[in-house]
């Protein structure tokens, strides 16, 4: 019975590192295109009273932030998988038919998945840093 017990306990800090994960990927995909949008907007609206060549330097650090968390997003994508994995060997081992990890739904149309939404996400915040970054380039050879 003691085996048991800790496959349980085993089992159940995997679901929650497995959530914390998957919790706080989905908090930074909601916030990164909110935060970034609005840092974007407001450099557009006052490109005629600031000076447009420090929108490259606002651009690049937009950029390299941006893929920072994407290299971040990439890491929790990476132990998703990993957990995913431990948890459906350990739902195999408590002798479960069914459960969160091995019975997870296909991809949509068999390649929507969360990873799509995060490169998705992550390629639109980066273009639109890189779009910022343009326009202060250009200002420099007015």
């Amino acid at each position: 019975m003691e085996q048991g017990q800790a496959l349980l306990t085993a089992y159940t800090e995997v679901c929650k590192s497995y959530h914390a994960i998957s919790d706080f990927r989905g908090k930074l995909l909601a916030l990164i295109p909110i935060v970034s949008g609005t840092g974007i907007s407001l450099l557009l609206n006052k490109t005629d009273s600031v000076n447009s060549s420090h929108l490259l330097a606002a651009g690049a650090f937009g950029m390299f932030v941006t893929l920072g968390l994407f290299f971040y997003e990439l890491r929790g994508i990476q132990r998703c998988k990993y957990l995913i994995s431990i948890g459906g060997e350990l739902e195999s081992e408590l002798g479960m038919t069914r459960g969160q990890f091995k019975d997870r739904p296909g991809r949509i149309y068999g390649f929507i998945g969360s990873e799509i939404a995060g490169w998705v996400i992550y390629t639109a915040v980066l273009l639109g840093w890189i779009y910022i970054a343009a326009i202060g380039v250009r200002s420099l050879y007015k």
